[in-house]
């Protein structure tokens, strides 16, 4: 009884923390315009949550009032728009617990922000005529405007929209337009880097070739290598690939998938720009092929690794399994596996080719890589046990976006130790120590506190636990596992042993139920399941009926005993047994059966 209430006490607590757990989603913004952007937005996000326990991590999305886009955590974003008026911006937050991946609040900040024009915003555009020579306009040439240009080589320009001025010496200089139009003044800027070496346009040549593998194909740039240092020139190269994908702005080999066979038009443009003086482009070049690709669409299960940033893990590396179930066999099998390495938000895995069908995908930190003994083998997406696992419906094509969100145990210390045993029973031969089972230590609300696997005897233990209320789960697939009955750490006693289960090709349960080592035959269907006021246990073959069956509670305590002598059919009342989670013990001949069973009033 006295574990009873401390498990009561420790699921209240649990649960009151989790009730107070408050989003506050909040903005400040203000109007920052350039020249570039005269209609850009600046927010600062003031956002803050209050009673999140420290596995949990927070979400951001903006409504920016003309499309949903991501927002900085904290600090300032930035946010462009295409002309003045009133926006109505829309702050989302949602707070996770990491540990078990559900949400335990969301909120939402809305706000009206008002952008307006001033009239004489302009930005100035420049041409390189060569031999210092350049020529520069005002983008707003509205009537009425007056302008006044400063060259940033102590010379200037009139009321003029346009002009030409011609640099007498190398050198960076500052552009300077200042514009007047109904009482407002508007400055803007932009660089110039004169240097008096000409660069040979006609030698710069745009060329490609292609590496094909059916629908990939990867585009290899030969054009013409710059050389020239005074100025600085670089290549920039735009790609368009015949079936509405492009690629600008690349400076290497790029690779494009195509969804379909066919023949395509690929065209390649190279841009030689100095990027020191505003991305002056001196030339431009072009080059055409037509590719043919062959194969089949695409077809690939895809996804990305994350884990929770407070536990200060930069990289590390993971092996991920694809996995298939049949359960009318009841056989498992990981018909792929892949090694995925990379830093956090970055890590991808990948499975190709593989047949439609339904799938679970599972990661695990690989032994000897940074939180290896933190982050628990999770399933997709968040699961760490695989009758939770989201299971992945692949037709065929793309199944992308797949993610593990690696679930984490705390990091808290203690004097606790808890061991246990987990053992091979009926139906796996002769009683042996099952090995390289996942066995996970759980709070009193159910949530990872540490994992471990047993070792080749079976045996698992964890040490330097804090005090408080746990049970032990071990997870292993196709198994239905029972957990432990709840145990407490306290200072009077911190060494709990003999926390032991029998692993059979069905189900996990733990000793202390007192059904462990049950034959688990299936000669009985028990229904209605879960069920109010009674329970009918029902003979599957001929000449079999129940002899003697038991209600067992989560602690191993019989509550019922009921004796049949000859019926097929047996009803067991269950009027006086409170709602709760309990175990039948079908006694037949020389054989038992193990139900879980569920009452609800």
């Amino acid at each position: 009884m006295k574990k009873q209430l401390l498990f009561v006490f420790a699921l209240l607590i649990g649960i009151n923390s989790f009730a107070q757990v408050v989003c506050n989603p909040s903005f400040t913004w203000s109007q920052t315009p350039t020249s570039q952007n005269p209609y850009q937005l600046s927010v600062v996000n003031t956002s803050s949550v209050t009673g999140a326990p420290v596995y949990a991590y927070t979400t951001y999305s903006m409504n920016w009032g003309n499309g949903t886009s991501w927002i900085n955590a904290t600090g300032t974003t930035t946010h462009n728009y295409t002309s003045a008026g009133t926006y109505a911006l829309a702050l989302t937050m949602h707070v996770y617990d990491s540990l078990n991946n559900t949400l335990l609040c969301t909120s939402t900040y809305n706000a009206s922000v008002t952008l307006v024009a001033a009239p004489c915003n302009t930005t100035i555009a420049s041409t390189n005529n060569g031999n210092g020579s350049y020529a520069f306009s005002s983008s707003n040439q509205a009537a009425s405007m007056t302008y006044a240009w400063s060259f940033g080589d102590g010379t200037s320009a009139g009321n003029v929209a346009t002009t030409n001025h011609t640099y007498a010496n190398p050198g960076i200089y500052t552009v300077t337009l200042t514009t007047t139009l109904n009482g407002a003044t508007c400055t803007t800027t932009t660089s110039v880097n004169y240097q008096n070496t000409t660069f040979n346009c006609a030698a710069m040549v745009a060329s490609f070739t292609k590496t094909q593998n059916n629908l990939n194909v990867t585009f290899n740039n030969t054009s013409t290598v710059v050389n020239n240092t005074n100025p600085v020139i670089s290549r920039v190269s735009d790609w368009t690939f015949g079936d509405g994908g492009v690629a600008n702005n690349t400076y290497t080999s790029v690779s494009h998938t195509y969804p379909l066979a066919g023949t395509y038009s690929v065209r390649l443009i190279n841009r030689y720009v100095d990027s020191a003086n505003a991305n002056t482009v001196y030339c431009r070049d072009t080059a055409y092929q037509t590719v043919t690709v062959t194969g089949t669409s695409v077809n690939n299960i895809s996804g990305n690794i994350y884990w929770d940033s407070t536990l200060n893990i930069n990289s590390s590396s993971f092996k991920v399994w694809l996995i298939t179930f049949d359960t009318t066999t009841n056989i498992i099998n990981a018909i792929d596996s892949v090694t995925a390495t990379g830093a956090y938000g970055l890590v991808n895995y990948q499975f190709n080719n593989k047949a439609a069908g339904t799938y679970r995908v599972k990661a695990a930190v690989a032994a000897g890589a940074t939180g290896f003994t933190q982050m628990a083998p999770t399933y997709h997406f968040g699961s760490t046990y695989w009758a939770n696992a989201t299971l992945i419906n692949h037709v065929g094509g793309l199944s992308n976006n797949r993610h593990i969100y690696m679930q984490a145990g705390s990091s808290a210390n203690g004097p606790g130790f808890v061991a246990g045993n987990v053992t091979l029973g009926a139906g796996k031969g002769t009683a042996n120590g099952a090995p390289n089972v996942l066995v996970l230590l759980r709070n009193a609300n159910n949530q990872i506190v540490k994992h471990t696997y047993t070792d080749i005897n079976g045996d698992y233990s964890f040490s330097n636990l804090p005090m408080g209320s746990y049970n032990v789960y071990p997870e292993s697939m196709p198994q239905v596992t029972t957990h432990s009955p709840v145990f407490t750490i306290s200072a009077t006693s911190t060494n709990v042993s003999g926390v032991d289960f029998t692993k059979n090709s069905k189900k996990i349960v733990p000793n202390s139920l007192g059904i462990a080592k049950a034959d688990l035959v299936h000669a009985f269907s028990v229904y209605p399941n879960p069920t109010k006021d009674f329970v009918t246990i029902h003979a599957l073959g001929n000449g079999i009926y129940v002899n003697t069956i038991q209600l067992v509670d989560m602690k191993g305590s019989v509550l019922l005993t009921e004796v049949n002598s000859s019926s097929s059919d047996f009803n067991l009342s269950l009027s006086a047994i409170p709602t709760g989670v309990y175990y039948l013990k079908i006694t037949a001949g020389t054989t038992q059966q193990i139900e879980k069973l569920i009452i609800q009033k």
